[in-house]
């Protein structure tokens, strides 16, 4: 098995194994590797151990040494120069008038080459851009197209929640996310307040679905009609967290029922999920809409 640390680059989410050889390295330690992109500066997550080899992804590259306090110094550097490299990167864009967007420049430990991350909504030509800047900033580039959740990654930042970004923070993968999610949970569906920083619907709508999911098994439907003890009437609203229903009643006053309590009638009375004792009681269901309808009307008048 090899003898292999855990190691992160640019992205603290993910790591690497990388061969350690013969070399002391504990948490935190920098190092300079090889990667698939070039030369960089790491830093040690998890101590050299045995690893299976099932576990590694090849080529599983070595360590080329420990970093020296100038290494980290030319890091520095580096990241100064990567804005700079930016800022030129986006005005030669609005020379050439391309339709696109530079968000990120990203140069490996030794300068040999640069990555620049941009976004765009169609397919550009910047043939004549990429001469343009290899030649101002005398490096080999390489442009790399992001789409709107892979540049706030990029980016990083704070999300409507005041903390940092999931995927720029923790996230491995990008969940899948649409819609329904915040249906379920009974959210507002305005954009902004299901939108995460990349203009996206938020990753976190998938953390506490199963939760809500399971209480809405337990929990009547907003507009179902129910049976309460003090007598028929609509959800109006439902707090999922307490388990507690805003009901309204015939005469139209507001009651707060335990969903127990709901269910605990429902059952005791043989009613139907969904339906109440004024449309079951004859033997058939439908589903309260009749009834519904003509509670609306009473509460109306």
């Amino acid at each position: 098995m090899p003898w292999v640390a855990t190691c992160t680059f640019r992205e603290p989410v993910k790591s690497y194994y990388i061969e350690a050889g013969d070399l002391e390295l504990g948490v935190g330690t920098p190092i300079l590797a090889e990667t698939a992109r070039g030369l960089e500066l790491g830093t040690v997550k998890f101590r050299p151990r045995e690893v299976p080899d099932d576990k590694i992804v090849p080529p599983l590259r070595g360590v080329s040494r420990i970093a020296s306090a100038q290494d980290v110094a030319q890091d520095v550097l580096n990241r100064e120069w990567e804005i700079e490299a930016l800022a030129i990167a986006r005005a030669r864009i609005r020379e050439h008038k391309l339709e696109m967007k530079a968000v990120k420049c990203e140069t490996m430990f030794d300068r040999s080459k640069l990555y620049v991350f941009y976004e765009s909504e169609e397919r550009v030509d910047f043939r004549e851009l990429l001469r343009d800047l290899a030649g101002k900033l005398s490096v080999r580039l390489h442009l790399q197209h992001v789409g709107p959740r892979e540049a706030a990654k990029v980016l990083g930042g704070c999300g409507p929640c005041g903390q940092t970004l999931c995927c720029s923070t923790f996230l491995k993968e990008t969940p899948g996310v649409n819609l329904k999610l915040a249906k379920e949970q009974r959210l507002s569906l305005t954009p902004s307040k299901i939108s995460g920083a990349c203009g996206r619907l938020m990753c976190c709508l998938r953390y506490e679905i199963d939760f809500y999911r399971d209480a809405n098994l337990r929990l009547p439907k907003n507009g179902s009609p129910v049976d309460t003890p003090e007598g028929p009437g609509i959800i109006v609203d439902v707090n999922v967290f307490t388990e507690k229903c805003n009901v309204r009643l015939g005469d139209g006053r507001h009651i707060e029922v335990e969903g127990e309590t709901l269910r605990a009638l429902r059952e005791e009375r043989g009613i139907p999920k969904g339906c109440s004792s004024s449309v079951s009681s004859g033997g058939s269901c439908t589903k309260g809409v009749s009834w519904a309808k003509k509670l609306e009307k009473t509460a109306a008048n």
